[in-house]
C-alpha cells in the first residue's frame, strides 16, 4: 500500500502543478523568449528571473530533483537546474528515445510516469512524471516533467524491522531486473541484478502466496510474494522474504531442546527399569537358596 499510495500521490503532485497558474503563465513565456533569442538573450533573462524562484519553490516543496517545462514543439525551454537536457528537442533530438523523451511524448496526452532510469546529473535513479498544460482556453501549451528521486521510494524498500539479518523486501520489473538495492551486495544492484526464480514467475503470473523456495543467491527462503497492481505504468512485483535457517531457528532450537531433554528422560528411564529388574532378579534369586 506504500508504494502504490507513492505513485498515487506523485500522480496527483504532477496533475495539480500543470494546472497551476504559474505554470500555465511561465511555459509560453518561456517558449517564446525561447525562440526568439535564446538562453542568452534580455527577453528570456527576464521571464527566467521572474518565474524561476517561484518553480524553483515547487521543486523543494515536493522534493523534486528537477523540474522541465517543454513546449508543445518538443523544446526543453526551462529547468529549475541546468542540466544536459536544457535547450534540447525531445521529439528529434538526442534524448527522444531516453526516458524524458517517452514521458513528454506519453505526456502531451495524458499523465504518464517512467519506470526507473539512471540520471548522470544527480548519480542516482530516477523517475520521470509528465503531464500535459493547457490554457484557459483548452489550448495545449506542452509538457511539464518532473524527475523524482529514487529515495522516495527507497525508504519503504530498506525498512528491516522484523527481517532480522537475512530478511528484506526488493521489487523486480518485468524484464527481471531488480528495481531495489540488495542488502547482500555492496555494489548498486538497482537494474543490474537480474532475478529469475519460482517466487518471481509465479508473481507475475498474478499470484500472491507465501512459499519456501531458492532465492537469487540459491538459498533456501521463506518468501512473501505480490503482484503491484494498479501502478497503471510499471509493471513490479513485490517480494519479502527470510532465510528459513533464520526464520525457523527458534523452532529448530526447541526442537534440538525436546530431543536433548526426551533422550536424557528415555536414558533415566531405562537406567531406572534396568536396576529395577536386576533388583527384582537378585531377591528372586535369593528366595530360591536353600
Amino acid at each position: 500500500m506504500q508504494i502504490q499510495n507513492f505513485f498515487y500521490e506523485r500522480y496527483g503532485d504532477v496533475n495539480v502543478l500543470s494546472k497551476n497558474p504559474l505554470v500555465i503563465q511561465s511555459l509560453p513565456r518561456f517558449s517564446n523568449a525561447f525562440k526568439d533569442g535564446g538562453f542568452d538573450s534580455s527577453d528570456y533573462r527576464q521571464v527566467d528571473t521572474y518565474y524561476g524562484p517561484l518553480l524553483e519553490h515547487f521543486l523543494r516543496q515536493y522534493g523534486y530533483n528537477n523540474i522541465f517545462l517543454v513546449d508543445i514543439d518538443g523544446n526543453v525551454v526551462f529547468c529549475v537546474r541546468k542540466d544536459e537536457h536544457i535547450g534540447t528537442n525531445l521529439k528529434t533530438g538526442e534524448y527522444s528515445s531516453f526516458s524524458i523523451g517517452e514521458v513528454f511524448k506519453e505526456g502531451l496526452n495524458h499523465i504518464k510516469f517512467s519506470d526507473l532510469s539512471w540520471c548522470e546529473d544527480s548519480k542516482d535513479f530516477t523517475f520521470m512524471a509528465a503531464a500535459p498544460v493547457f490554457d484557459l482556453t483548452n489550448r495545449l501549451l506542452g509538457v511539464i516533467i518532473v524527475e523524482v528521486p529514487y529515495s522516495k521510494i527507497d525508504v519503504f524498500l530498506s525498512q528491516r524491522d522484523g527481517l532480522g539479518e537475512t530478511g528484506e523486501i526488493y521489487i523486480v520489473g518485468d524484464d527481471n531486473f531488480i528495481r531495489s538495492k540488495s542488502r547482500f551486495f555492496t555494489q548498486n544492484t538497482i537494474l543490474k541484478l537480474e532475478i529469475d526464480t519460482e517466487g518471481t514467475r509465479d508473481a507475475f503470473r498474478g499470484n500472491t502466496d507465501i512459499k519456501i523456495i531458492k532465492d537469487y543467491r540459491n538459498i533456501p527462503v521463506i518468501s512473501a510474494y505480490t503482484p503491484l497492481e494498479n501502478l497503471r505504468d510499471v509493471n513490479w512485483i513485490l517480494l519479502v522474504k527470510i532465510d528459513v535457517k533464520e526464520a525457523l531457528h527458534s523452532v529448530l532450537a526447541i526442537k534440538t531442546d525436546l530431543i536433548i531433554i526426551g533422550t536424557i528422560i528415555t536414558i533415566i528411564t531405562v537406567t531406572y527399569l534396568y536396576f529395577t529388574l536386576r533388583k527384582k532378579q537378585i531377591k528372586s534369586t535369593d528366595a530360591e537358596l536353600p
